[in-house]
């Protein structure tokens, strides 16, 4: 009952914060500017962690009151989330140095051990060989260990409602276990911390139409969360009367922990410094696949919720912890197969994208061959009452020629200009109604979402020699040409405009003479 009550208060409590600081926060310089590797392209107030920590201080403060013979435990914890916080907000404000930052989570991660009696003392039974005892090395362990999972939760907060998203996961997860365990004190703090990341991520998800982050966590909010989650996780698989194994942690955590380790071994190999930036991250993956922000943070959350869910389920079951290890370095084994040649796993990623008919992130459209439409006018008719917003598209129709088996045939390329940033959500469920509705005057026509094309996310380009790229751009130009091209103009589903030209095939222009002549029409 406690646990729920926390939930609303902290939840509710964490909302109003951000929303006051937002008011603020342009005139104290809290702010987030593009630039740099930054992908945003708006400036973001940065103050998620400020309704995060209210939430925290919230539990802190009643748990002195309901336990006070744990007092120096809940002190400490408030004093490093109030200290992680501050530092995590001076390097948003100020950029403090990597060292710097890596000596005060050290620090933070030694007065979780004395004062709130927090450490890793034995791993469990991950060899089957029994208990592995840490002894003398269980305090430097410890502080290792949550100094990178401090770190391993800040370098996963690239995209909107990211971290927030896999950090309530494993909150959640934490929270079901303190509650079945009869654990108050680590579940009320678990609540409280997920009622904060509920709060904040109203603000950061896109959804509905909010089509952007209002605010961001900022490193003072994935800091912070991250030296809070690696307590919890600390505290519930340790002791003799530890809630679950020390393994099932790793599970519990297992995205972050897992890309983040994926990465740095691919910049080691690469011959790069491990803590260098750059974009081989799983959500950069999925979005160079064409998944849009609000798609990749979904996919991310459930896999990350369903491999804890995964370890939990195992332990409960009594499946040996070796076993349960086993399947962890098994799964971080294949993560790191895939994702150390992007240039193959992000085709791969786009072919799934194709088959869950999702809105592309750069461009939204349809291709489809086959078709008997004479003119781009008639598949702008076909297209434009399914657009309800004020939107500009560009439809290309081509033939094959040259080759005697497909000459003739006509395919078209209808692109639709979405920017990730301000297209609605509800453009998803117009895409698939699109789909449906240019597969009517012509059964035998073949259709699949169209998505931008990056050279980037091609195989390298030092894998392919000159006269093959050039035999291949032969061939490409010598089997079609553009016979016409528009762009067309919709407003609340109404063509208001739309700029018919030909193609640069000679006989193109004929063939178009017609729509050329024709006054512009409003499909109704």
């Amino acid at each position: 009952m406690w646990g729920l009550f926390v939930l609303i208060l902290a939840m509710a409590l964490s909302a109003a914060v951000i929303r006051s600081m937002l008011r603020l926060a342009p005139h104290v310089g809290l702010i987030d500017h593009p630039g740099e590797h930054k992908q945003h392209e708006h400036s973001t107030p940065f103050v998620g962690g400020f309704g995060v920590l209210a939430a925290l201080l919230l539990a802190a403060g009643l748990l002195l009151w309901l336990m006070p013979a744990q007092a120096v435990a809940w002190a400490s914890l408030a004093v490093c989330a109030l200290v992680m916080w501050a530092v995590g907000l001076a390097d948003d404000r100020w950029k403090l140095g990597a060292r710097v930052r890596l000596v005060i989570q050290a620090a933070l991660a030694l007065i979780m051990v004395y004062g709130g009696g927090v450490v890793l003392t034995d791993l469990g039974d991950p060899f089957l060989l029994g208990t592995v005892t840490l002894g003398v090395i269980a305090v430097p362990f410890t502080v290792f260990g949550v100094v990178g999972c401090i770190n391993a939760l800040n370098m996963v907060d690239g995209i909107d409602g990211l971290s927030g998203t896999i950090a309530a996961g494993t909150l959640a997860l934490v929270s079901f276990v303190t509650w079945h365990a009869g654990d108050p004190g680590s579940h009320v703090v678990a609540m409280a911390l997920l009622g904060g990341v509920a709060g904040f991520l109203w603000f950061n998800l896109r959804f509905g139409s909010q089509h952007r982050a209002r605010v961001f966590m900022g490193d003072n909010g994935s800091m912070m969360l991250g030296l809070m989650i690696a307590w919890q996780l600390v505290a519930i698989t340790q002791g003799e009367d530890a809630l679950v194994p020390p393994v099932v942690a790793l599970w519990m955590f297992a995205v972050p922990l897992i890309d983040t380790l994926a990465v740095m071994a691919r910049r080691v190999w690469l011959g790069r410094s491990p803590l260098s930036p750059d974009r081989n991250h799983l959500h950069h993956l999925l979005q160079r696949a064409g998944f849009r922000v609000e798609h990749t943070v979904a996919i991310i959350g459930i896999l990350h919720f369903a491999l804890g869910l995964l370890g939990l389920l195992g332990a409960w079951l009594g499946v040996p912890e070796g076993i349960l290890l086993a399947g962890f370095l098994s799964v971080f084994a294949a993560y790191l197969l895939l994702t150390a040649r992007p240039w193959r796993f992000v085709p791969l990623l786009r072919g799934v994208h194709r088959r869950l008919h999702l809105t592309p992130a750069l461009n939204c459209g349809v291709f489809f061959g086959n078709c008997s439409l004479q003119h781009v006018e008639e598949i702008n008719a076909l297209v434009a009452p399914e657009l309800r917003d004020n939107t500009v598209f560009r439809t290309r129709l081509y033939e094959y020629r040259g080759d005697p088996v497909h000459a003739g045939r006509r395919y078209a390329v209808v692109q639709i200009q979405v920017d990730d940033d301000l297209a609605p959500l509800s453009y998803q469920g117009l895409y698939m109604r699109l789909l449906q509705r240019v597969m009517t005057p012509d059964r035998d026509a073949f259709v699949r979402a169209y998505v931008h094309r990056d050279p980037s996310n091609e195989r390298r380009a030092e894998q392919r020699t000159p006269v093959s790229d050039q035999r291949r751009r032969e061939r490409r130009v010598g089997l079609c040409v553009l016979l016409e091209e528009s762009f067309t103009y919709v407003q609340d589903g109404r063509i208001v405009d739309q700029q018919v030209k030909p193609g640069a095939w000679p006989g193109a222009r004929d063939k178009a003479a017609a729509p050329l002549d024709r006054p512009v029409r409003e499909t109704h």
